[in-house]
């Protein structure tokens, strides 16, 4: 929590790995789900758990300086 606090990216929702397995449900539906995190590398296990879940819509974003700079305007 404390790492997204000190900074994200616009519309990001913080769910920590820890609590991923327990959301899958709630992601389900969404149209595409980009996951990411400080380094990338607790985003790519983030996307393993909600593949192996059968969410298939899951990419990983890697890290928030990757994000960042994809999401420039």
């Amino acid at each position: 929590k404390g790492e997204f606090a000190s900074g994200s990216i616009k519309n990001a929702v913080n769910i920590p790995l820890n609590e991923i397995s327990n959301q899958k449900n709630k992601l389900k539906n969404n149209e595409n789900i980009v996951v990411f995190c400080r380094s990338g590398m607790r985003s790519k296990q983030a996307q393993s758990v909600l593949k192996q879940a059968g969410i298939s819509n899951v990419f990983n974003g890697g890290s928030l300086q990757n994000m960042k700079n994809l999401t420039k305007d």
